[in-house]
């Protein structure tokens, strides 16, 4: 890249060496010119050279994340040759998955066979597999007059964010209606249950592990036996709770707010999924991660975390596979970035069916909005 207005201030300043040279001194001026146009060859021919010597690569101080952690990327800038560089320009690329911490940028000089590096902090604020490296490196010589594009290998690396699984907060909303038709009587003995999820009563009991609900602990047993027992919830699997994961994109036009809507979705059927599978409630997932719909029955912690895992590859389309199953038993829940009329007549009049997104262009009953503060997800009218 040629800088014109560089070199014209510089065509000027040998303009007034000549003026100098023609009307006051001489040889001094001679010697004044000599200098200025040695000074702009020498600082090309270091920049030309700076640009052959030079080589750059990057270092990353994690390849998967969880979503809302940090990565660090280092770029480290390598010279060979005995000669001090030109003045080095270089800029660190992150796709919308990142928003950087500190400063991306950095110009600096390599003196002799040496290096030069600088780290920027990047948080995950989007899951999916996003992308950190070098977006350019120029070299520009010491008057300013050019630069020049320093061409790289590979200088990309592709970083898994996976996405986060929040708390429910269970005090108002779908997650209340959905699991208050799992309380049951606090009698040890009893056998009576209003569990309307799968219609089938009766519960045994087991000791608590860390993650379960306090919701379900049953204190009575537990103060008699002296550490803690939770009840564990048992159904038929033909009535299942059905989690659906409706693939289509946001309808919103800016960019990063479409992606927060589908994440949004996504975590907030994460959240409520490992809510069913911590309180043993029975309940399936239905998705396409593929061409074709799949569905991943009798949900267990372990599982959620693992469809947390392959979701980091998920990407909403709106090809010709479907937007929902063609055949749906029990009660479900519809997870959606695009709450339309489609949605909304698969919802409509229904008891056992429910939608939830995080923003929804119709109205209705069985609609429900998705928010989050800092640590909770809330579904709510």
């Amino acid at each position: 890249m040629i800088h014109f207005k560089s070199i014209f201030a510089y065509i000027v300043l040998i303009g007034v060496a000549v003026l100098y040279t023609l009307f006051l001194e001489g040889a001094g001026g001679s010697y004044l010119i000599i200098a200025l146009a040695a000074a702009a060859v020498i600082s090309v021919a270091i920049c030309i050279y700076t640009k052959t010597a030079l080589t750059a690569a990057i270092e990353i101080s994690a390849d998967v994340l969880n979503r809302g952690e940090e990565v660090t990327v280092s770029l480290v800038l390598n010279k060979s040759g005995v000669l001090p560089s030109s003045f080095i320009d270089a800029e660190l690329y992150s796709s919308y998955h990142f928003t950087a911490r500190s400063e991306s940028r950095i110009r600096t000089c390599v003196s002799g066979s040496g290096s030069a590096s600088f780290s920027t902090t990047y948080r995950a604020d989007f899951f999916g597999r996003g992308r950190v490296g070098i977006s350019a490196v120029t070299v520009t010589d010491y008057l300013g007059l050019v630069s020049f594009r320093v061409d790289l290998p590979k200088t990309m690396e592709t970083v898994k964010v996976y996405p986060d699984i929040p708390e429910v907060d269970r005090r108002e909303g779908l997650a209340r209606s959905l699991t208050d038709a799992a309380a049951f009587d606090e009698s040890e003995e009893t056998t009576t249950s209003v569990y309307a999820l799968n219609g089938m009563p009766g519960y045994e009991h087991r000791k608590y592990e860390p993650g379960d609900s306090l919701k379900l602990i049953n204190w009575k047993i537990s103060a008699k036996r002296g550490e803690l027992y939770v009840r564990r919830l048992e159904g038929a699997s033909g009535a299942e709770q059905t989690f659906i994961l409706d693939k289509a994109t946001s309808p919103n036009p800016v960019l990063l707010e479409a992606r927060a809507e589908e994440q949004l979705a996504v975590e907030g059927m994460l959240a409520l999924m490992m809510q069913f599978a911590k309180t043993e409630l029975p309940a399936k997932l239905a998705v396409r991660f593929g061409g074709g719909w799949e569905v991943i029955h009798s949900l267990t912690p372990a599982d959620v975390s693992d469809i947390r895992y392959r979701l980091t590859d998920y990407e909403f389309t709106d090809d010709a596979g479907g937007r929902l199953p063609q055949s749906v038993e029990g009660h479900a829940v519809i997870f959606t970035a695009r709450c339309d009329g489609i949605i909304s007549a698969a919802v409509a009049g229904r008891d056992d069916r429910a939608a939830a997104a995080p923003v929804c262009a119709v109205r209705g009953e069985n609609i429900w909005l998705i928010t989050r503060d800092e640590e909770d997800i809330r579904f709510e009218k």
